[in-house]
């Protein structure tokens, strides 16, 4: 097993932490928006002990949320963090692209596609070619005249 966390289990993380955070706080703001009429010791025991709970659990969550941040900052700094990491498709385009290089590759060696003279890049090459032909043709009928 990996011991270096993935991308997603890194966001996972952060994810579930901050969802903690927030779900603490809300907690402790419902306890304090309760009505409180102050009649019983045990009720005010209660909330406060809850209070006390949720507070000790939010400050667990930011601890948690910061040791995550130390992590990231840990991996990214010696490396072992991938900020530009490849998902599935992005491996998959790649592999398909090298397939496809490989084809036209096969195909260039084999034979089969040959780089033609009438391409747009190619004009002058062509011309080229046509006047050493022509060339080529005045020279033999001057020298067959002879």
């Amino acid at each position: 097993m990996d011991s270096r966390p993935t991308a997603k289990e890194l966001l996972d993380r952060v994810d579930y932490d901050i969802s903690q955070l927030l779900q603490r706080f809300e907690n402790i703001v419902a306890i304090a928006a309760n009505k409180f009429d102050g009649t019983s010791h045990v009720d005010a025991a209660v909330e406060a002990f809850q209070i006390d709970v949720e507070s000790t659990a939010l400050i667990r969550a930011a601890e948690d949320l910061l040791a995550l941040h130390r992590l990231m900052k840990e991996l990214w700094l010696f490396g072992k963090l991938d900020t530009l990491g490849e998902d599935e498709r992005d491996v998959k385009r790649r592999e398909k692209l090298e397939e496809d290089v490989e084809a036209i590759q096969k195909a260039l060696d084999g034979g089969l596609l040959m780089p033609s003279l009438d391409e747009p890049g190619n004009s002058e090459k062509s011309e080229d070619t046509q006047k050493s032909k022509d060339t080529e043709q005045s020279e033999k009928t001057e020298q067959s005249e002879k």
